[in-house]
């Protein structure tokens, strides 16, 4: 086991004390103070070498796979540490490009006490792109959340730490690290270790981030150790309760699905990068009027065989004058031929297909209909 002040004493000063990185000097902040960070595992110095800013990441302990994950940025027997005034020895360390900027978690926290939505919506929709790349290869992060997650000044996602990563020349081994439980799924063990660990982190990143551009003040009234959900906890979670019936209230099939994902048995999310694909491309209206179709429970929506509507709803009608009702959970909306709601029933118990631009619409057991507006008309 290393300490910090083991690896301070060496990059205070280096001389002889490395093996390629010559005399590196570490940052400093405005009192003259090193710039770094810790973790469980390693502590992050910020370093200039050469006229260019680096992140060295120091390991408290022998850490596996390093070569694997990092490639040609790992420096095996890099630092000298000593152990005693008179010995010491050669320890490893990681040289990665410095990124600048503040982290998913910081922007997130600053901009929902501002009550910003139109930066929480930014932030969001980086985020899902950044989690479909994320979910669609054979690799995982292995301890995705917002900590690891550096916000660019353009507005950018790039990930950092990669030390519990999973590359498929591991499969067959377990996982060095189980990542943070905040954001992990709750039957998450080190055997878990595949291609699929990013799924449960990147679906409920991406739900709270969809959940606060709508509702900032949630950041405030559901503190903890993650971001809005206690995955140990996950079925009686209020803080899903109340997403939930937001997405369901407002429409926002992919989101009310994404939401739900939370509440898999399994690691692996089915379906979660068709989401995500949606979130980050919302579909377009096509030239022909999509007709119904069922698929694992759900309603959707095709063109010959080209889904044009992904089956996200728990009932549907056919279109009619360009509309169609559909079910979400317990409430009833209208949606557009390219899946987008544009108007929701609230406090429906049925709805009936427009005519002559009335629907029907039966509402505390009492019949009436509506406009397009969804103003209530005489019958």
């Amino acid at each position: 086991m290393y300490s910090l002040r083991q690896y301070l004493l060496t990059l205070e000063d280096p001389h002889g004390l490395t093996r390629t990185l010559g005399e590196a000097e570490l940052c400093r902040d405005g009192r003259g103070r090193p710039l770094y960070s810790t973790g469980n595992s390693a502590a992050v110095f910020r370093i200039r070498r050469g006229g260019k800013t680096y992140a060295l990441r120091c390991y408290f302990r022998p850490m596996r796979r390093l070569a694997a994950i990092y490639g040609e940025r790992y420096l095996p027997r890099e630092l000298y540490l000593y152990t005693t005034p008179e010995a010491g020895e050669w320890v490893d360390a990681v040289l990665c490009d410095w990124v600048e900027g503040e982290t998913l978690h910081a922007a997130l926290a600053r901009a929902a006490e501002a009550g910003d939505g139109e930066r929480l919506a930014q932030l969001s929709e980086a985020f899902d792109r950044l989690a479909l790349e994320l979910v669609t290869d054979n690799r995982a992060h292995g301890d995705l959340k917002p900590e690891n997650l550096i916000v660019t000044p353009e507005g950018a996602l790039v990930p950092i730490d990669s030390d519990a990563s999973y590359r498929p020349e591991f499969a067959g081994e377990t996982s060095p690290e189980i990542g943070t439980a905040a954001y992990q799924h709750p039957n998450r063990t080190a055997q878990h270790f595949d291609a699929s660990l990013d799924d449960y982190p990147a679906a409920l990143i991406a739900t709270a981030l969809h959940a606060l551009r709508l509702d900032p003040t949630l950041h405030a009234r559901y503190p903890g150790d993650g971001l809005l959900f206690a995955p140990q906890r996950i079925a009686a979670d209020p803080a899903l309760r109340e997403v939930l019936d937001l997405f369901e209230r407002r429409g926002m099939a992919a989101e009310y699905r994404l939401a739900r994902l939370l509440l898999s048995p399994t690691l692996r999310l089915p379906g979660l990068p068709e989401l995500l694909r949606r979130l980050t491309a919302p579909e377009e209206a096509p030239a022909e009027t999509p007709e119904l179709f069922v698929e694992n429970g759900l309603w959707g929506y095709h063109c010959g065989r080209r889904r044009t509507i992904a089956p996200l709803y728990d009932e549907g009608f056919d279109f009619t004058e360009g509309l169609a009702a559909v079910r979400l959970g317990r409430t009833w909306h209208f949606i557009d031929t390219a899946g987008r709601t544009v108007l929701n029933c609230p406090h429906c118990e049925a709805v009936k297909p427009f005519r002559n631009g009335r629907a029907q619409v039966i509402r505390a057991g009492r019949r009436t209909e509506i406009d397009r507006c969804g103003r209530e008309l005489d019958i």
